[in-house]
């Protein structure tokens, strides 16, 4: 075997569909492949993320297309694919009765590890890693959101998976909390498995992916690098200096990113095609400018404010 290089795992997905009752179509065509690193599912509510996750580990079978997960097809490897894939769902819950460190080995038990002294050791080494060993003891369900999403993906993470899922990530996180969970996914980059980051928060994608897709009704509309995505908002993105009645006319022309208070008035950022007779200076666009400019100028969506969290 020496001087042979051992393939990457992939996950390919091709021609995906999944309908519901009544003519709903969640998902439509979905191509999209993964390699080892962090790869960023971006869009807004409801536009299929979820569903494409829960097709992922297996808690639903697409209508139509197939999943292979290195090499292997999805539906008809579900046992060995569920056994080597972590998921940290949107509404994780722990049981209320089950300590910090208990809750870490009823998951190691469920992934496998049944052997008591590896199953303790790599209880141990979580709650090192998750900055949870001072918390061991304390009853899960009592933890603060922060410490309960962390223990999440410890569970996740102790069967020693080569994908891990997660989907909403930060959503409800206080941004220290935040923070601490991005560098926590960020060190678990570094190993080869594939992470999958599903998400309606532009900065979760930003400061962590090196690759991305963005899905809107259930489509996806965007496949690359980041910076792809950020180039097509080249060109309409502005700071303009309004007074207040100059603010209120530019909320009715033009997407505005964010207001901050200045000396004469507002300093705004915005996204449109033209400033249609407002006097602003051109800026260099990010995730967020190219994430509203996209949905909104492109595809014709109305993009919440909540969904802009950095």
């Amino acid at each position: 075997m020496e001087g042979k290089k051992l393939l990457a795992m992939k996950i390919n997905i091709k021609n995906l569909n999944k309908n519901y009752r009544g003519g709903i179509r969640a998902l439509k065509d979905i191509n999209l492949e993964v390699e080892s690193g962090v790869f960023g599912l971006l869009g807004p509510n409801g536009a299929g993320k979820t569903t494409l996750m829960r097709i992922l580990v297996t808690l639903m079978k697409p209508t139509e297309g197939q999943v292979t997960i290195d090499n292997m097809n999805l539906q008809k490897n579900r046992a060995k694919i569920r056994a080597m894939t972590g998921y940290l769902p949107q509404g994780f819950s722990m049981f209320s009765r089950l300590r910090t460190w208990e809750f870490l080995d009823y998951s190691a038990r469920l992934a496998g590890l049944n052997q008591g002294s590896p199953r303790k050791n790599a209880v141990e080494e979580m709650l090192e890693t998750l900055g949870l060993f001072e918390a061991r003891d304390r009853q899960a369900n009592k933890l603060s959101g922060g410490m309960k999403r962390r223990l999440g993906i410890g569970q996740a993470l102790i069967g020693d998976p080569k994908i891990l899922i997660v989907d909403e990530q930060t959503t409800g996180l206080d941004p220290e909390e935040r923070l601490k969970f991005r560098n926590l996914l960020a060190d678990m980059s570094r190993k080869d498995i594939i992470i999958i980051l599903s998400t309606h928060i532009v900065g979760d994608i930003l400061s962590s992916c090196t690759r991305m897709s963005l899905l809107n009704k259930g489509e996806v509309v965007f496949y690359g690098p980041p910076d792809s995505l950020v180039e097509q908002a080249r060109g309409h993105t502005w700071l303009i200096k309004a007074t207040d009645s100059e603010l209120d006319k530019i909320k009715d022309t033009c997407t505005i990113i964010s207001t901050v208070p200045s000396k004469e008035g507002w300093d705004v950022q915005v996204v449109s095609e033209n400033l249609d007779g407002h006097q602003g200076t051109p800026i260099e666009p990010n995730l967020e400018h190219a994430y509203v400019y996209f949905l909104e100028n492109k595809l014709g969506n109305s993009i919440d404010a909540n969904e802009l969290e950095m």
